[in-house]
C-alpha cells in the first residue's frame, strides 16, 4: 500500500509541474509532446486517485488530511472545465489550477517533516501501525452514504453533458443551473448566418429573447417545421403535453415578427412612396424543411407509434417506458439508420439548399435548428467561407426552477 500511495504522490505532483509547465510553455509557442504528455499524466492520476479514495475506507495509515484535497482536487477540475466551458477557454484559469496542483503536490512534504524527514512520499514509519480498524472503516462508509450518491449524480450530468457537447458540436451543454443552448454568428464580407441552436421545448422567456433578437431589414429567419400535408401521420407528437409536464412552453408556440413567404423566388423591388420616410422591412420567414411525405414508411411508421403511446399513457413518463419497450422489439439497426437519415440528414440537406439560395437574396440569414442539425450546418457554413465573429449561450431549460415548482407542488 505504501508504494501505491507514494506513486499516487509522485504523479500527482508530476503531473501539476507538466501541466504548469505546459500552460507557460504556451504562452510562447504550443508543445504538442508536452500537451499530450500533459493529458496521458492526468488521466493516470484520476484513475488511480479513485483507488487511493477506495483504500482510505480500508487503511486506516493513510493520512486522509494529504490524501483528500488532492483527490477532490482531481475530480472538480474537469467537472468545473466541463460545466463551464468559459473557465476551460481562459489560460488563466489554467494557469491558476497548474499552480493551485503544484502547491498542493508539496504540502505533504510539511506533513512529513514531522518524521525527521524532508521528502514527498510517505515514510516507512508511517506503516508500523495495523493496517485495518473497523472504526474507520465503518466512518468512511457512512460518510459514503451521501459522498456516493452526489457523485453519481455529478458523473451523470457530466456524462450526458459530454454526450450532448460531441454530439451538437458545442451548440447544446448541461450546466449545474440547466439546459444551455449556443448561437453563433458567422460573417463574409457583408452577409451575415446566425445559426442558433433550439429545442423542442424550452422556457418561454428563452423563446421570447431569440423572436426578440430578429432584427428586420434584409434579413430571412429559415424556420424549422416539418409539416404533413397528407395526413400520413395519425398521432401526432404533441409537444405541448410534454411542455406542461415540466412547466414549459413548446417551440410551436414560437412566431417570430415578420412576413411568411412560400418560396425564394427573386422578388421585384417595390417602388418608394413619395414624401415618405424609407423604414426597414420586416424580416422574411420561410420554413425551409421538409413534408412527411418525403420519409420512407418505417421513419413515418416510427412518428406514428411515438405519437400513440404518449397519447394513450396517461403520464408523459409511461408513455415513454412504453414506446420504449414498442422500439426494443421494432427498431433494428437498420431501421435506425432510415429514420436518422430521414429526419436528421435528409433535413439538414434541405435547409441547406435554401441558405444557399438565400444568400444570393438577403443579407442576415437566421437559422433556428435544433441543436443536433448544427454539425452539419456548421460545417456547410465554414465550407462556404464564413468565419466565426461571435457566440452566445440562452438558457433553455432552467433546472432550478422546474425543481422549485416541483417542490411547490409536492407541498400542496
Amino acid at each position: 500500500m505504501r508504494v501505491f500511495a507514494n506513486l499516487f504522490l509522485i504523479l500527482f505532483f508530476a503531473d501539476g509541474v507538466i501541466s504548469l509547465s505546459d500552460e507557460l510553455v504556451s504562452l510562447l509557442f504550443p508543445l504538442p509532446a508536452l500537451s499530450e504528455l500533459r493529458s496521458f499524466l492526468a488521466n493516470v492520476v484520476i484513475v488511480m486517485a479513485l483507488a487511493v479514495y477506495l483504500c482510505l475506507g480500508i487503511d486506516k495509515r493513510l493520512p486522509k488530511r494529504i490524501f483528500l484535497p488532492l483527490i477532490l482536487f482531481v475530480f472538480i477540475c474537469p467537472l468545473s472545465a466541463g460545466f463551464f466551458p468559459s473557465l476551460a477557454g481562459s489560460q488563466a484559469y489554467r494557469l491558476l489550477m497548474a499552480a493551485g496542483q503544484v502547491f498542493l503536490g508539496v504540502l505533504p512534504i510539511f506533513r512529513f517533516r514531522k518524521t525527521g524527514e524532508l521528502i514527498l512520499v510517505m515514510p516507512k514509519a508511517m506503516f508500523d501501525a495495523p493496517f485495518f480498524s473497523l472504526r474507520n472503516t465503518l466512518i468512511f462508509g457512512a460518510a459514503n452514504l451521501v459522498v456516493i450518491p452526489f457523485a453519481l449524480v455529478l458523473f451523470t450530468l457530466y456524462a450526458v453533458n459530454s454526450y450532448m457537447e460531441v454530439n451538437t458540436s458545442g451548440f447544446m451543454r448541461l450546466g449545474p443551473d440547466g439546459l444551455h443552448m449556443t448561437e453563433r454568428v458567422y460573417r463574409r464580407d457583408n452577409k451575415t448566418i446566425r445559426l442558433a441552436a433550439m429545442i423542442h421545448v424550452g422556457e418561454k422567456e428563452y423563446y421570447e429573447d431569440m423572436v426578440e433578437s430578429i432584427a428586420p431589414g434584409r434579413t430571412i429567419v429559415l424556420a424549422e417545421g416539418v409539416t404533413d400535408d397528407k395526413k400520413l401521420v395519425r398521432n401526432r407528437l404533441d409537444y405541448g403535453k410534454f411542455a406542461g409536464f415540466l412547466g414549459l412552453t413548446s417551440q410551436e408556440n414560437m412566431r417570430f415578427n415578420g412576413k411568411i413567404i412560400g418560396n425564394l423566388e427573386k422578388p421585384s423591388p417595390k417602388p418608394k412612396a413619395e414624401g415618405k420616410k424609407e423604414t426597414a422591412e420586416s424580416a422574411d420567414i420561410l420554413r425551409a424543411d421538409v413534408d412527411i411525405s418525403s420519409f420512407r414508411p418505417q421513419t413515418i411508421h416510427f412518428l406514428d407509434a411515438l405519437g400513440k403511446h404518449l397519447r394513450e399513457n396517461a403520464s408523459m413518463v409511461k408513455g415513454l417506458m412504453s414506446f420504449n419497450t414498442w422500439a426494443e422489439k421494432n427498431i433494428t439497426p437498420e431501421t435506425h439508420q432510415i429514420i436518422m437519415d430521414d429526419i436528421l440528414y435528409a433535413r439538414n440537406k434541405e435547409v441547406i439548399r435554401h441558405l444557399r439560395k438565400a444568400l444570393q437574396q438577403y443579407d442576415t440569414i437566421v437559422i433556428p435548428w435544433g441543436a443536433l442539425h448544427m454539425p452539419e450546418i456548421e460545417a456547410e457554413v465554414l465550407k462556404l467561407g464564413f468565419e466565426l465573429r461571435q457566440e452566445q449561450e440562452r438558457v433553455s431549460i432552467d433546472l432550478i426552477k422546474i425543481l422549485r415548482s416541483t417542490n411547490k407542488g409536492s407541498a400542496k
